[in-house]
């Protein structure tokens, strides 16, 4: 019972996180938002930490590893994401994220040596086949410099920033540093490097004061950032990696219904199918474990 709660709280928190975004899109600047959200988890894990005594302290080399993945995981992707939403529904990006597990495959491939299956490769053809297919109006109505391709493309540079960010997380795992001091600091990292970019680029980085963004705030960093991540972390020291990750399977699935309800999101034959492909295709890439 422990393990279904766990599970449905990560899916549901992360499933509707996608839509709360553009809740923060109405009020604020895509960098500033996302400032304050990573800010904000950082400093409540901050003070999560000192309450039980977790070190930070790590060694220069650590530190460099852990503030780039903080950059790759709570940083640009997210900012990449806030400007997705502001051209495509939120559930449109939630199912090109789902090609995460595709990028992830590629990068380990490529930087840890670690051997694609056939049923992985298989995976990542329909993974990719199922957005092809979700976008399918897009595709069929090309039109250069339209909202929808410019969503996508971003939406893909997203997918593909927090791919390099999860394969660094794995080189801070390898290396020893517990994660919970990792996302801390990553998270706060993030937070303040978003910031300083929106005090550069002459935003105002003003929290506005509305209860839509302070609403929003506040779910996206308490329960999107900190408390699924724990649900999430605890579920994974209880059934392992491989069985928790299946929660990206119900996780677009929840976003485009949210989307259909409150952004007006239109199904279509081809959509229908590419969710379904898309699900597939997630389902045998994290089955596919066997080498070539």
């Amino acid at each position: 019972m422990l393990n279904l709660i766990l599970y449905a709280t990560t899916v549901a928190i992360w499933g509707s996180t996608w839509l709360v975004i553009t809740f923060q899109l109405r009020g604020s600047a895509p960098t500033t938002a996302v400032g304050w959200r990573f800010l904000l988890a950082g400093l409540i894990l901050l003070a999560w930490c000192a309450v039980r005594r977790v070190s930070l302290k790590f060694t220069p080399r650590q530190y460099g590893l852990i503030v780039a993945q903080g950059l790759a995981n709570f940083s640009f992707n997210y900012w990449m994401v806030y400007r997705a939403e502001a051209r495509i529904s939120s559930g449109l990006v939630a199912v090109i994220f789902t090609l995460l597990l595709v990028f992830n495959m590629i990068g380990a491939r490529l930087f840890f040596a670690q051997a694609i299956s056939r049923r992985a490769a298989l995976g990542a053809g329909c993974g990719l086949l199922g957005v092809l297919l979700v976008f399918w109006p897009e595709v069929s109505h090309f039109e250069t410099g339209g909202r929808a391709w410019q969503g996508l493309l971003i939406a893909l540079l997203a997918t593909s920033i927090s791919s390099v960010g999860n394969l660094l997380s794995v080189k801070t795992y390898n290396d020893g540093i517990p994660v919970i001091p990792n996302i801390t600091i990553g998270m706060t990292i993030g937070g303040l490097t978003m910031l300083g970019f929106a005090a550069v680029t002459g935003e105002t980085i003003t929290i506005p004061l509305t209860s839509e963004f302070l609403g929003s705030l506040l779910y996206l960093s308490l329960f999107g950032s900190v408390i699924a991540f724990a649900a999430y972390l605890t579920l994974i020291g209880r059934v392992g990696a491989g069985r928790a990750s299946y929660n990206g399977v119900l996780i677009p699935i929840i976003a485009l219904a949210l989307s259909t309800l409150f952004e007006g999101y239109h199904w279509h034959l081809a959509s229908l199918a590419g969710v379904a492909m898309s699900v597939l295709g997630n389902i045998l890439v994290m089955q596919g474990k066997a080498r070539l």
